[in-house]
């Protein structure tokens, strides 16, 4: 936005000092504030994505400078002089930053953009990184999410980007029609990133209304200015000043639209009505399906509806039968859950940024059971599954694969980098393929509830099924004393500086983990907590698995 009113003034021939101002006090101070937080850090001026702000920020510094000697010669903007003396103080610049940026560059100080950033100018399906590509909300947006989520306001949206046709065009315009674009964009790459276009909807929907307002206003009233026209003389009127307009003419004019703002007044009270309802009633809708916990909810079963609270009995279950110290093996996804509800420790969450841990979580459950209980013992002492509904963990068990295999490059063959071996023939879940029949997820999942599936009580008893089914909870047994001990031990945890809740952590010495952690081929998502060499002849199957 900033950079777009750049250019706006300079084909204006003006400079807006104001302008400059705004943006150095909005970098200085929001970039200081951002680096306070540990895990950012000077991430701001080292990540490829972030350094477009300090690009600006130069810039800015650039023409201020040469303004000021513009100022001193009285030379105009967009002159000749004028753009030399700016190309002078870029040239200037440039060789101070080409200087730093030569020195920082050997040491690896600059990273290139991250997968989940580079997710959003490619096909959401093929960043490279599985762990990206498993989520459902990367897939575009569609008219229908535009419609559930904006609703009118959708409409709005598109008809408030007339508002740089109208005179008035300042700075925050321009903000808006920049930001409708960049949203828009956003939207088609990333359904949830309608989120981000809300806001603009809502504020090109009331500019339209405004502006339409504004005009039917100034229909009936006069400003001082207006008197004055009227009673100004002839040769100083409007209608001698344009070209076939006369006073009565004018006149017409201005009655016909003062006709058209009753049309519309009268259109309003009768049209509009029903239109409104029907907007509040869905913002009610959609407020309260947003305001719900989505952990409980309604269903029916045999036209009886029932409320389905599976998941928060389980959550229940682990806080008021398990002890405090307990941790809980599941997948990433229900790990804030683990820790917010059943307050209990979660080997995984949302937050967690090192992609080799939630690799790990993969293999552990995509594995073999004997091979997944001699890794799992050491780590927790029970294991969650979700075992019910579309989005259970068998669904996202091709997903759990992919992301172990990217690491650990033992889960699925050399040829088949997406495991797609790792299903079900057909779709058909009465039909595992020999890979998922083995899995230690599959049999979790189906213990006792299919003929053939029985776990061995030796290694995992069940200890929680909730009344529906949708959650499953197995106590792992012969857990390790010896690496339990050595993780709750504060010494052994890694964090980046003293006292920092920011604890990347480690792996306890236990041969079975070690062993695994030596087959580990750290996966380059190009965070800048990754420090070894992609696997390139992984990461080149993998991408050729995706696009075909």
């Amino acid at each position: 936005h900033a950079c777009v009113c750049v250019a706006v003034d300079f084909f204006r021939n003006t400079y807006s000092s104001q302008l400059y101002r705004s943006y150095t006090l909005f970098f200085i101070i929001g970039t200081f504030l951002a680096t306070r937080v540990p895990p950012v850090g000077l991430t701001p001026f080292k990540s490829l994505e972030q350094l477009s702000a300090v690009f600006a920020f130069v810039v800015f510094q650039i023409l201020h400078f040469a303004q000021k000697e513009l100022n001193r010669k009285n030379i105009s903007v967009r002159s000749v002089k004028g753009t030399l003396i700016r190309l002078k103080y870029a040239l200037i610049a440039l060789v101070l930053v080409g200087s730093v940026v030569a020195l920082l560059y050997p040491t690896g100080w600059f990273g290139p953009l991250s997968s989940r950033v580079r997710g959003l100018f490619v096909k959401h399906t093929v960043t490279g990184n599985p762990l990206v590509d498993s989520v459902a909300e990367h897939q575009p947006a569609n008219s229908e999410a535009y419609w559930r989520y904006l609703h009118y306001a959708c409409y709005g949206w598109a008809a408030g980007a007339i508002m740089p046709l109208f005179p008035r065009r300042v700075h925050g315009v321009y903000f808006l029609v920049v930001y409708s674009i960049v949203a828009y964009y956003f939207c088609q790459k990333m359904s949830r990133l309608i989120l981000l276009a809300a806001p603009i909807a809502c504020t090109n929907t009331g500019a339209f209304f405004g502006l339409l307002i504004d005009w039917m206003w100034d229909q009936y009233y006069y400003s001082e200015a207006d008197d004055a026209l009227e009673q100004a003389p002839a040769d100083e009127k409007i209608w001698n000043k344009v070209p076939r307009l006369t006073k009565n003419s004018y006149a017409r004019t201005r009655q016909f639209r003062q006709a058209i703002v009753i049309a519309i007044i009268a259109g309003a009270y009768l049209q509009l009505p029903p239109y409104i309802t029907e907007f509040v009633k869905h913002s009610e809708q959609m407020a309260h399906a947003f305001s719900n916990p989505q952990i409980v909810f309604k269903a029916n079963v045999g036209n009886k509806p029932i409320i389905v609270k599976d998941y928060l009995d389980a959550y229940h279950w682990l806080r008021d039968k398990t002890p405090q110290d307990a941790r809980i093996m599941a997948w990433w996804d229900y790990g804030y859950q683990i820790t917010g509800i059943g307050n209990r420790t979660s080997i995984a969450d949302g937050n967690t940024w090192n992609h080799e841990h939630i690799a790990t979580v993969g293999k552990c459950l995509t594995s073999p059971v004997k091979e997944a209980h001699s890794l799992i013992r050491h780590l927790a002492d029970y294991v969650l599954v979700w075992a019910g509904g579309g989005g259970d963990d068998l669904a996202k068990s091709p997903h759990m694969a992919r992301i172990g295999n990217s690491v650990y490059h033992d889960i699925c063959p050399k040829e088949d980098p997406l495991c797609s071996h790792f299903g079900f023939v057909n779709g058909d879940h009465n039909k595992p393929t020999s890979s998922m029949k083995k899995s230690l997820l599959y049999n979790l999942h189906a213990h006792n509830t299919r003929p053939d599936v029985r776990l061995d009580p030796a290694l995992f008893q069940e200890a929680f099924t909730s009344k529906y089914g949708l959650v499953r909870i197995f106590k792992v047994m012969n857990v390790s004393k010896e690496s339990k001990q050595w993780n709750a031990d504060p010494a052994n945890r890694v964090c980046d500086y003293p006292g920092s809740w920011y604890c990347p952590g480690q792996y306890p010495p236990a041969p079975e983990i070690q062993n695994m952690l030596k087959k580990r081929t750290d996966f380059a998502q190009l965070e800048d907590f990754n420090k070894k060499e992609r696997n390139d002849e992984y990461h080149e199957a993998y991408m050729r698995s995706e696009e075909h």
